[in-house]
């Protein structure tokens, strides 16, 4: 037998990037074209290879995930029950506070929570730490309240009292942003600036604040992938579907996609659905579509790129390109299909199977322990042995961490 073995039919050669040729404008749309392509399969690809796993996940560990939120979120309510309590030493308060704070992070992070109120657990945070707060406690969250507002709202009110009152009741002061927030909409709106809406607000002040770093590492943060013209890049596509040459394709590609011009059954179907997108397409000035339309069904079509059309076009390919360069990212790095693909998708099927199992018996025991503690959990009396366990186990942790003890005193 032939060594030589024949290329599998299954995965073909990807297409080369084209030639130059004596025609730049022509070159630079044959590389963004070439370049979408690619950018397109790539998304597939990726989408393709992840379904399988995505759907089992969403099976199997899905329901697993969401009783495990459940689980927590009582538990986050069972233990502020107790944070309105004096007969705490600031040892016990303090670890009380940080196991609430860790439990109720969990839940803002994990897209499984579903319609849990946490901003309750947060107020009612608030409400009871504030109760044993002494006048100094008292007047530093007034100071942060006032910079509350200031930011929220871009003013605060003066007056000590309100300040005090909004520190010992968090509905109050929630009623006041979202009123002032909605009254500077309404000034918005009546100057005719109602494209802008305000912000929603979100009680957290007890609890740990958001990165401001988290999007560092995020090439696309900040606005850096919104379009710079977006006005001048609309007038393009106008001025394009304005040019005759444009009009002759798209005679052109009706002509050959025409339902009427098909006698199998089976085809004249085919050509009826890419009939009603090249409309669709033309009529919303969608140019992408009615290029790509082109670039399958119509041999000839780049004979009816003019230069003056390539100098509109190969803007708008740009755009498409970076566009789906954004899509990319955005479902390969911050989606759900991402998180999932992760921790999932392994290189054998066999470490694929590990990590499913694996997953599956750390939830099945968490939910174990959840169910524990929230049948334990009920005194101050069952309560206190866990907070000594918590601690002991951070004290443990902190010495078995190498800690350098000579980093203190340099």
């Amino acid at each position: 037998m032939s060594q030589i073995k024949k290329r599998s039919k299954k995965s073909p050669r990807p297409a080369s990037p084209p030639r130059a040729s004596s025609n730049p404008a022509l070159d630079l749309f044959h590389r963004h074209w070439h370049a979408i392509e690619k950018q397109q399969a790539k998304m597939d690809k990726f989408a393709s290879d992840g379904r399988a796993i995505y759907d089992r996940f969403c099976h199997e560990l899905e329901p697993l995930e969401r009783q495990q939120c459940a689980l927590i979120y009582q538990l986050c309510q069972r233990l502020t029950t107790f944070t309105a309590r004096k007969s705490f030493t600031q040892w016990q308060r303090e670890t009380l506070h940080d196991w609430i704070h860790e439990l109720f992070s969990y839940l803002e992070s994990n897209p499984f929570r579903g319609e849990l109120d946490l901003e309750a657990i947060a107020i009612d945070l608030q409400v009871n730490s504030s109760a044993l707060m002494d006048e100094e406690m008292i007047e530093q969250q007034c100071d942060f309240v006032y910079a509350l507002l200031m930011e929220a709202c871009g003013h605060a009110p003066d007056d000590r009292e309100l300040l005090r009152a909004f520190v010992h009741d968090p509905h109050l002061l929630r009623d006041h942003i979202l009123n002032a927030q909605a009254q500077a909409q309404s000034a918005d709106q009546d100057d005719g600036d109602a494209g802008e809406e305000g912000d929603d607000f979100s009680f957290d002040w007890d609890l740990e604040g958001v990165d401001e770093d988290e999007d560092e590492d995020n090439p696309f943060a900040e606005h850096a992938f919104d379009d710079d013209e977006p006005d001048h890049a609309a007038s393009q596509v106008d001025a394009l579907f304005d040019k005759s040459s444009l009009k002759q394709l798209y005679r052109k590609l009706a002509m050959a996609l025409h339902p009427d011009r098909e006698q199998d059954p089976v085809k004249r179907e085919e050509k009826h659905q890419l009939m009603s997108q090249l409309s669709h397409a033309w009529e919303n000035q969608e140019m992408f579509t009615l290029l790509q339309l082109a670039h399958n069904h119509l041999p000839e079509s780049e004979s009816l790129l003019s230069a003056d059309n390539l100098a509109y076009i190969n803007p708008l390919l740009k755009r498409r390109l970076r566009e789906l360069e954004r899509q990319y990212y955005l479902e390969t790095e911050q989606g759900l299909l991402a998180v999932v693909l992760r921790r999932f998708k392994q290189r054998s099927k066999k470490k694929t199977e590990a990590a499913f199992a694996e997953h599956r018996a750390y939830l099945e025991q968490d939910i174990r322990n959840l169910k524990e503690n929230l049948a334990e959990i009920r005194s101050l009396q069952t309560l206190k042995p866990y907070l000594s366990a918590r601690l002991n186990a951070q004290q443990q942790a902190f010495w078995e961490d190498d800690f350098d003890l000579d980093s203190l005193f340099r």
